[in-house]
């Protein structure tokens, strides 16, 4: 099956830069579909599709370093990252978004940025959105990254002391309630590598209604009758000690993915790109070139 025409993302990005402001000079704020929210772009040197990273319950754009500056150093990829409503500062709506609603605004915020195609990649909660913006606009996306996630309703839960730690805000507010979330999401996760990453966390911490309003756009919502529909290139990551999204999940979706790659990374847990970051990077920037060879 031939993928989406290629676009040079640079030439996307000057004509978004000529309406909404300069290409560079890190997050700003865009109005899209009457939300104020608040984007990144970083122009890679490559001609590619740009990557849209898509982060897990709660997250900023600020913790996808240092993952997110590796991977550019390997693929050369202009990489766009934003706050989802009711994160990093991104206000959260009036009322609950359902995940539909989320990808159309991912979609819509592409296309303001001027880029028609685009690959994506998404951890936890962000995988689950990955998914929906690939089934809906699935003519824009070419490749897609579902990084420690499952398929929403009928996945196998994790552990209820994890679900616990996932109820609260406690690891964006507390360091020391982060060093327990850390150890608690498996893969015993070194603090060397994950000072970055856990800085970001704490600087900028979601809001109450934010952080439950992305729990409730996830009620009733699977892609687990859709997944063979989904027929674009996939790499699924894992961690074989992920007690929050069991490693069974994404076998499960590698089976209905019509073409999928499975990648599990032996003692790795759920915060596998930021403990692990530069062995993520070069699964993901493979996978990524993959389609130069």
């Amino acid at each position: 099956m031939s993928e989406p025409r290629v676009m040079p993302a640079r030439g996307r990005l000057r004509s978004a830069a000529s309406a909404s402001g300069p290409e560079t000079g890190g997050p700003r704020h865009v109005e899209v579909l009457g939300r104020r929210v608040r984007v990144d772009v970083r122009p890679g040197p490559d001609g590619g599709r740009p990557l849209l990273m898509l982060m897990g319950l709660g997250g900023n754009i600020e913790m996808w370093e240092p993952f997110r500056r590796l991977l550019a150093e390997r693929t050369g990829r202009t990489t766009v990252a934003y706050d989802v409503p009711g994160t990093g500062e991104s206000p959260a709506p009036l009322l609950p978004w359902p995940l539909p609603l989320h990808g159309a605004l991912a979609a819509r915020l592409m296309t303001q940025l001027g880029l028609s195609e685009f690959d994506v990649m998404g951890l936890s909660w962000g995988g689950l959105l990955v998914q929906q913006v690939a089934l809906t606009v699935p003519n824009r996306v070419g490749r897609v990254v579902l990084a420690n996630t499952n398929f929403g309703i009928g996945s196998v839960p994790g552990r209820p002391s994890v679900i616990r730690v996932l109820a609260t805000l406690d690891r964006y507010r507390s360091a020391a309630a982060l060093a327990d979330a850390a150890s608690a999401f498996g893969g015993g996760a070194a603090p060397d590598t994950m000072s970055e990453h856990s800085a970001a966390r704490l600087a900028r911490p979601p809001s109450w209604r934010g952080y439950y309003y992305q729990m409730l756009a996830l009620s009733g919502w699977s892609s687990l009758a859709t997944l063979p529909l989904l027929r674009r290139p996939v790499l699924l990551l894992t961690g074989d000690d992920d007690p929050a999204i069991p490693v069974i999940n994404a076998r499960v979706m590698s089976a209905l993915l019509p073409d999928s790659r499975l990648h599990v990374v032996a003692g790795a847990g759920h915060l596998l790109l930021f403990d692990r970051p530069a062995e993520a990077a070069d699964v993901v920037a493979g996978f990524l070139g993959a389609e130069k060879g």
